[in-house]
């Protein structure tokens, strides 16, 4: 029942990525200028990790790296993120030099270098349209002891002016002949409330199973503020401050665990420079109950990534789950996993 629970969640969030670049659709007559002369006409996807997506008809989905572009010119409305989280929305107009973006706006046009930019993102109406994100599958197998391990994870991003949410999820399943079956999973969703400097409010909830450190299933929902301490078009850090609620429904007990934890986390980002060198991501959240017998757990996340062919990536990612305190008997302090992959991305 549990490995059925996680893999419904996690096949209902592929689902939804896989058909999201279907039934989305644009009009491709944004035009984009390069340092060799080159001009392309298509949609202008995003600009994110030093990267502009365009998609064109003649050539499909095209990465270009940031720091070949020498100009933007779209009728259509982005939002604009400068490198110290400062935010313009509008329409990009033609630029008056090189290596400018001009922002059209309700207010007049705004021209800022390209070297200052963080983020491009399309402000379209419509859910489907906003959403980007990724599907990932790997796959092992070992004829010696029949042992099969399989993942199957995504993450989801959706963008309004004001509000950025991500959802992700992973299926982890292990069997061997004459062993013991073993799996876990976990979906997250959190979001983000930007705000005009480098300060948000951000809201999390997750599910989760790992019956090895003595849950069938773990709900968290809370809240707090995050700060983007360093944001720029190549890396950002962000320091998140919190509480949540945490309920754990213990493996072989018929009893459930109830606590308040406060929550630190810390996450950090590279994008790839070239468009074959690899995205970082790192990430340690931890969470600290305060009650008579003070709980400590903590998240650890490494994640590499780097692309093979058109959308397709080839993932690496370490995942470390620390509990000082259990619940359920046997269980253990520490849930490490290693998992290899193969993504598609949108």
């Amino acid at each position: 029942m549990i490995f059925r629970r996680g893999t419904l969640g996690v096949v209902g969030l592929v689902w939804i990525l896989a058909i999201s670049p279907i039934l989305a659709s644009h009009d491709k007559s944004d035009t984009a200028m390069t340092d060799d002369g080159a001009t392309y006409i298509g949609e202008i996807k995003s600009v994110q990790y030093a990267t502009l997506t365009l998609n064109t008809n003649p050539a499909g989905l095209l990465s270009i790296e940031w720091r070949h572009v020498k100009s933007l010119i779209s009728k259509f409305e982005y939002r604009v993120e400068l490198s110290g989280g400062v935010r313009h929305y509008g329409t990009l107009g033609t630029p008056k030099k090189p290596g400018q973006l001009s922002i059209v706006t309700s207010d007049g046009s705004i021209d800022v270098g390209l070297d200052d930019i963080f983020e491009i993102v399309p402000l379209e109406h419509g859910f489907l349209k906003r959403l980007d994100g990724s599907v990932n599958f790997g796959l092992s197998y070992t004829q010696a002891n029949e042992a099969l391990q399989y993942n199957l994870g995504g993450n989801a991003d959706y963008r309004t002016r004001r509000n950025y949410a991500t959802l992700s999820g992973q299926s982890i399943f292990n069997t061997q002949a004459g062993g013991t079956t073993t799996n876990q999973f976990n979906l997250q969703l959190v979001v983000i409330q930007v705000g005009k400097k480098r300060w948000g409010a951000f809201e999390i909830g997750s599910i989760a199973s790992n019956p090895d450190q003595g849950y069938d299933l773990r709900t968290v929902v809370g809240g707090g503020a995050t700060n983007f301490l360093i944001e720029t078009s190549r890396k950002f850090l962000n320091l998140s401050l919190g509480a949540v609620y945490n309920r754990e429904d213990v493996t072989d007990d018929q009893n459930a665990d109830n606590s308040a934890e406060a929550l630190v986390g810390v996450s950090f980002r590279r994008f790839k420079r070239g468009s074959h060198s690899p995205s970082v991501e790192l990430s340690l959240t931890t969470f600290t109950e305060t009650a008579s017998d003070p709980r400590f757990r903590a998240t650890f996340k490494f994640n590499v990534g780097w692309k093979i062919v058109g959308d397709f990536k080839f993932n690496f990612e370490v995942t470390d789950n620390y509990d000082s305190a259990p619940p359920g008997t046997d269980s253990k302090n520490n849930n490490l996993t290693v998992v290899t992959s193969v993504g598609y991305t949108f």
